[in-house]
């Protein structure tokens, strides 16, 4: 009789294992390249800025180099990210998801410039500003987790967010404005989705 009851909860037990394995998923991995301007390093440079792009489902990690002898300021009211289907956002850029909204919110939907000093860089993380996808945020004080729990990937990060692999040989593009002195230059940048494998 002991030797039955240990049978049956080492099948039980993994009928639960194949249950808890069957119900995970795995992330999508998606391959990018930068096709205009065209660049398979991610990175684009002229006389007066260098950038680097780090695509990934959740965020794009920008790092912007000012080659100028005087300061420029990357015009975050004004960037954007334009999805596969054309659609527009805006965004946030900088390190840390919560706090870039709640700047967001507590500058009134403003995001004021960031400066960039004569030949240097600066790196942070561009998301969909989802605060004006929710308004049910607005007016109110929110914490952290509350903050996070609707950040909004860029692309599918699991099967059940929606179908990667429809993504592959798709683009988006991502427009960064940038002031020198005055004048504002939109760096426009389109990326393709090479492959997506799960």
């Amino acid at each position: 009789m002991y030797r039955f009851s240990n049978i049956t909860h080492l099948i039980i037990l993994g009928c639960l294992c194949l249950i808890i394995s069957g119900c995970t998923y795995a992330p999508y991995r998606y391959s990018f390249s930068l096709v205009e301007p065209k660049s398979e390093a991610l990175n684009f440079e002229d006389s007066n800025v260098h950038f680097r792009f780090v695509p990934s489902p959740e965020k794009i990690q920008v790092t912007i180099r000012n080659k100028t002898d005087q300061k420029i300021n990357l015009v975050r009211d004004k960037a954007e990210f334009i999805n596969h289907l054309g659609e527009s956002s805006r965004v946030v850029y900088g390190n840390n998801f919560s706090s870039e909204i709640r700047l967001h919110a507590d500058n009134r939907l403003y995001d004021p410039p960031m400066s960039i000093d004569p030949n240097s860089e600066i790196t942070g993380n561009v998301w969909i500003n989802v605060w004006l996808d929710f308004s049910m945020l607005q007016g109110r004080r929110t914490n952290i987790s509350e903050v996070d729990y609707y950040m909004q990937p860029f692309f599918p990060r699991y099967s059940h967010e929606g179908k990667g692999e429809d993504l592959k040989d798709s683009t988006f593009k991502l427009i960064l404005p940038i002031d020198f002195d005055g004048k504002i230059s939109n760096y426009k940048f389109t990326f393709m989705i090479n492959d997506v494998v799960e």
